[in-house]
């Protein structure tokens, strides 16, 4: 798999396959996380088969690339363009996701806003709060996000932050304003606890 260079980059589909808290602190614009753990489950859903995939690494993801390029193939992707190690981004062209802390989501008041529950439903064992929520797995989002008001922020929500983070990147790509819960929803029990 070849080295692609930064400027090179145009309509490309950048796959960022860090992990979650790398992703959030410095990501390039309009790129989709996906860790290698959730590419295969969720890849040919939120991504376009028909369009070229560069993934984007730091230098601790470089052994995961013949995995991710055997399931490339294996998922019927029609072009695997290379990689970019995001070392060789220019840190001006990297953003910041926005997050927000359990605590500061508890205390909303605005109703402006919408918490996305993107966890299959048959496994959550820590309830979402009920203000404002919206269950929607992480595994429909592509065919149902849409049905989001685009008006309002939306607050990605998951166990641990994992998928939140997926969601919210896919979400933001899409167009829409997102915030990813720190923590999850082991986070907002933590916090209800005190």
């Amino acid at each position: 798999m070849k080295k692609i260079n930064y400027l090179t980059i145009t309509e490309q589909q950048l796959v960022d396959i860090r992990p979650q808290h790398a992703y959030q602190t410095g990501h390039i614009e309009y790129s989709v996380n996906l860790t290698p753990k959730n590419f295969k489950k969720l890849a040919t859903t939120l991504l376009a088969i028909d369009k070229p995939l560069v993934f984007v690494l730091s230098k601790d993801e470089i052994n995961n690339l013949p995995m991710l390029e055997i399931l490339v193939k294996e998922l019927g992707f029609q072009q695997l363009e290379g990689y970019l190690p995001i070392t060789e981004v220019p840190n001006e062209s990297l953003k910041v996701a926005k997050t927000i802390t359990a605590s500061a989501l508890l205390e909303q008041t605005e109703d402006d806003y919408i918490l996305l529950d993107v966890r299959d439903q048959s496994t959550v064992t820590i309830p979402a709060p009920e203000k404002n929520l919206v269950k929607l797995a992480i595994k429909d989002l592509a065919d149902t996000y849409t049905q989001l008001p685009p008006n309002k922020t939306i607050y990605t929500l998951c166990g641990s932050g994992n998928s939140a983070t997926t969601a919210a990147s896919f979400l933001t790509k899409k167009g829409w304003q997102t915030a990813i819960v720190e923590g999850g929803a082991n986070a907002i029990q933590k916090s209800q606890q005190r």
